[in-house]
């Protein structure tokens, strides 16, 4: 059984350090964990540590710093360290780990099986060292003490002076005039052919040696190396015909009058030395799962693609492809199915592949596809489109079938007057264009596509500031009961009161919102402001007790955990009656995930709050689960509202609508009423409420405020 190793574990978090211990039981290990930099440093003259994970944000002394530390004692230097950190994925942090020996980072949370297959590698690279370590030292002491037979023996033999029979390594002596004069034992065990073989045809030794590494053979033994060193490393082909790496070390012999003896060479087998850096090397640049080639691999061999192409005719492209709805496979089925789906995915884009094409994990269910030598654009348009249809297949994953697409950006290109990087976000760019539009398709990287995007992270970094610097307000919209004209609600619409720009629409900064997911912050104040404003209408008479306010709920806020502990708690701090607001979540959100609808619905209307079904006509409601969901109300969708006076059609539709929703005891407004035909016609559908810019459009605080007072004037 192999001895326990030491691994040092830093985090100044408790329970990051326990789940990496857990992560790590079973690996026969002990695992040291330090909560600071600085007891890390202390651990270092205690134990000797196979490998190091070191967290980075870290009090007092981070984890860069702490690398810093350990590279500089002498001792330390060369301990892999593996970053284990939560902080951006941008290149200027890794470069900096690396820049200091890191040998790898892993992200936040950690993949259990990564995470041990790593430290599996390096732990067993340092059993190796150590046993090697013991192993010469018994070697030296082997040595020492044919070293003292020698000087037994010296006046009987002096040719078998230098070497022992029995030294493990492969010993040769060759005279001064390059005869083979002596050769151990040990070459039987690293070539398979004993020493007769070489003795009798000298000329032996050359032909098993790879014909790469011949002429650097040669020049060494010749005391002509390529470099200063005393040794290098070369490769034979044993008897069996496998490549063996040796590495030999050659040293003049001369007699104690100082005449030259000829030469002796010491050969090691340091083939599973070389098999375990050529490991780690494929580790270093390739992905652990599929085992394509990763973002580094990846950027490295285009940027030789464009030097290479560079002053010619030929075309590159670069393709970037992102799986469209991963996510649901990996929260429906597991991510041990999704691992399965990435690996089927990896290989089917592989057997689309050219020979000297390349693909790439980047990670998650991001690829990148280097399409090489193409004679057009409309080549390398031709190969993405077959790359997307070929992705609608359905994949074959233990026995089931699991229907997939993609969102492809592809840029082409035919010089390198762009870094490989600026390539690659290039595409990245034109898939986010390609998703965007629908998913399952490709797009051609334009341009306009980059100033779309810096657009768009202008816009986010702005909104992450509005919601601090409160520059949102909300405008208010009358619903009015068709039968009188008396106003029953309004709904609460955002606007952004932009420094520069003024009031900016929701639809220029709501679609990032809710990709961003900042949504989520924007949607709880607007609940907030929204019952505040209500709830002081009502306290100051404005309002009747009964008016209803009207608040959207995002996609992304209906699939919050803590949605309905906001409301509820948003309700108790504002002090609105909980039949006074009304939440609005359009159909398609609804129905994404049916059941877990049913019951989050049924949670909110436990609160007491009215619900509505927004955009209603658009979506593909399931009529048994339209009954299931206990809603008050049907909001008709404006295109069809819209057209009722050019289009019978959506009469009949707004009437089935209509129908359906009394037939189920619901209540129905329609929303974008602009002319009085179309609210007529509405009225003589039965339709209950209404809204719309003939009615008003959406008006600040104060006017909605004046609109109340003057609407109670008038039904006076």
């Amino acid at each position: 059984m192999d001895e326990k190793v030491d691994v040092l574990v830093v985090d100044d978090e408790r329970i990051n350090l326990r789940l990496l211990e857990g992560v790590l039981t079973g690996l026969d290990l002990n695992v040291v964990k330090a909560s600071s930099g600085r007891e890390a440093l202390a651990y270092l003259e205690d134990y000797d540590f196979a490998v190091v994970l070191l967290d980075v944000m870290m009090p007092e002394m981070d984890g860069f710093t702490t690398a810093e530390r350990i590279r500089g004692i002498e001792a330390c230097r060369h301990i892999p360290i593996i970053f284990v950190t939560a902080i951006s994925k941008e290149q200027r942090h890794v470069f900096r780990g690396y820049e200091l020996g890191a040998v790898d980072y892993l992200f936040k949370p950690v993949e259990p099986g990564i995470l041990k297959s790593k430290v599996r590698i390096f732990v067993e690279l340092h059993r190796k060292t150590r046993g090697l370590e013991r192993t010469t030292r018994e070697l030296e002491k082997t040595i020492d003490q044919l070293q003292e037979s020698k000087r037994a023996l010296e006046h009987s033999e002096r040719r078998y002076r230098i070497v022992a029979d029995y030294n493990y390594d492969w010993e040769c002596w060759y005279g001064d005039g390059g005869e083979l004069l002596y050769i151990s034992p040990s070459c039987e065990r690293i070539t398979g052919y004993p020493p007769r073989k070489f003795m009798n045809d000298p000329s032996f030794m050359k032909q098993i040696i790879h014909r790469n590494d011949r002429l650097q053979w040669e020049r060494h033994m010749a005391g002509k190396p390529f470099s200063e060193e005393d040794s290098f490393d070369f490769r034979i082909f044993n008897s069996a015909n496998r490549m063996r790496w040796l590495s030999l070390a050659r040293r003049d012999v001369v007699d104690q009058d100082g005449s030259s003896l000829g030469v002796r060479a010491s050969m090691r087998d340091i083939t599973s030395r070389k098999e375990a850096e050529e490991r780690l090397r494929h580790q270093t640049l390739h992905d652990p799962l599929t085992g394509l080639a990763n973002r580094n691999l990846f950027l490295d061999r285009v940027e030789r693609v464009m030097a290479r192409t560079a002053g010619h005719n030929a075309f590159v492209a670069i393709a970037f492809l992102d799986l469209d709805r991963f996510k649901v496979i990996n929260d429906s089925l597991g991510h041990s199915f999704g691992d399965k789906v990435l690996l089927a995915v990896s290989e089917r884009l592989q057997r689309l592949m050219h020979p000297h094409d390349t693909v790439s994990r980047f990670g998650g269910d991001e690829f990148g596809l280097l399409f090489d030598d193409l004679d057009s654009e409309e080549e390398a348009a031709k190969r993405a489109g077959e790359v997307v249809e070929a992705m609608r297949k359905p994949l074959q994953v233990e026995g089931s079938e699991v229907q997939t697409s993609v969102s492809l950006g592809l840029d082409v290109f035919q010089d390198g007057k762009k870094s490989a990087e600026e390539r690659v976000r290039n595409a990245h760019t034109a898939m986010y264009s390609a998703k965007n539009a629908g998913k399952d398709d490709y797009f051609v990287f334009k341009d306009k596509m980059r100033k779309r995007a810096v657009e768009k992270m202008t816009v986010e970094t702005e909104l992450r500031l509005a919601l601090e610097r409160s520059e949102f307000v909300l405008y208010y919209q009358p619903i009015v009961d068709l039968k009188n004209r008396s106003v029953t609600g309004f709904e609460a619409l955002i606007r952004w009161n932009h420094p520069r720009r003024g009031l900016v629409s929701p639809g220029e900064f709501i679609h990032v919102a809710e990709e961003t997911g900042l949504i989520v912050g924007i949607g709880e104040w607007v609940l907030h402001e929204a019952a505040s404003t209500v709830q002081r209408w009502r306290e100051d008479g404005v309002a009747d007790n009964d008016l209803v306010i009207s608040v959207n709920i995002s996609a992304r806020q209906f699939g919050e955990r803590n949605l309905v502990d906001n409301v509820s708690r948003i309700l108790k701090d504002t002090k609105l009656p909980p039949h006074c607001l009304k939440l609005e979540i359009t159909e398609t959100v609804v129905m994404v995930d049916a059941s877990d609808s049913v019951r989050k619905l049924n949670l909110l209307k436990e609160s007491g709050v009215l619900l509505s079904i927004d955009d209603f006509g658009t979506g593909y409601s399931s009529m048994s689960y339209l009954q299931r969901f206990p809603i008050d109300q049907l909001k008709v969708d404006l295109s069809f509202v819209q057209r009722l006076d050019v289009d019978p059609a959506s009469i009949e539709i707004v009437r089935a609508i209509i129908n359906l929703a009394h037939g189920l005891r619901l209540e129905v407004v329609a929303e974008g009423i602009e002319t009085e035909q179309q609210l007529n016609l509405l009225y003589s559908l039965q339709c209950d409420y209404g809204q719309g810019y003939l009615i008003s459009r959406p008006v600040p605080q104060e006017d909605a405020e004046l609109f109340m007072k003057i609407n109670k004037s008038l039904s006076l």
